[in-house]
């Protein structure tokens, strides 16, 4: 038998591997997961420098977190990332996000120098909130300085409030990115 803080008191040892099979269950209904890559697509023209625009790529699918992060590293390190057949046309990878089938963001990481930094997903509801309330703050500073012109700055605040909801991990999920998180840093 288990102790529970409950009011049942005790828990058979029935009880406890009934409420593991469902989460395990829960589980499995979560996967597979889907790798993204959202970046900025650009054609190498000249004369169409400035129309650069936002686009999402498929990375693949993954049974796991684990596999997921490798695969991000796999296919950043090689520099397949592509979101056209099109020659002409460069891709930027910027934010990577790993999804459920439900879309609930699983991770997210910021694209730099070929590799991905991982994004500490928030720990509670009020993190989140203070998150939100950031990004907000980050758009609105984005929206002011495109209405002053200053649009390299715009994209540049547009993109870190991008980064910034990226921790704004599903709450079923917290707990498994946090630790995915720590069991890489300890590799």
């Amino acid at each position: 038998m288990s102790y529970s803080d409950s009011a049942e008191g005790f828990r058979s040892a029935g009880r406890v591997l009934i409420n593991e099979a469902v989460a395990h269950l829960r589980l499995a209904q979560r996967h597979p997961l889907t790798v993204t890559c959202t970046g900025e697509a650009r054609y190498l023209d000249p004369d169409l420098d400035q129309w650069a625009f936002v686009r999402s790529v498929s990375i693949g699918t993954c049974d796991s977190l684990a596999a997921g992060m490798s695969l991000v590293s796999t296919r950043l390190g090689s520099g397949d990332i592509a979101c056209s057949d099109d020659p002409a046309l460069r891709f930027t990878p910027q934010l990577i996000a790993v999804l459920d089938p439900d879309q609930g963001l699983v991770l997210a990481g910021e694209v730099a120098n070929g590799g991905v930094t991982w994004l500490q997903p928030v720990a509670s509801n009020a993190e989140a909130r203070a998150v939100v309330t950031l990004a907000c703050r980050q758009r609105a500073e984005a929206q002011h300085l495109a209405d002053l012109g200053k649009h390299a700055e715009a994209r540049r605040f547009r993109r870190q409030a991008t980064a910034t909801e990226g921790r704004l991990v599903d709450p079923f999920w917290r707990a498994a990115a946090q630790l995915a998180l720590l069991q890489r840093r300890a590799a």
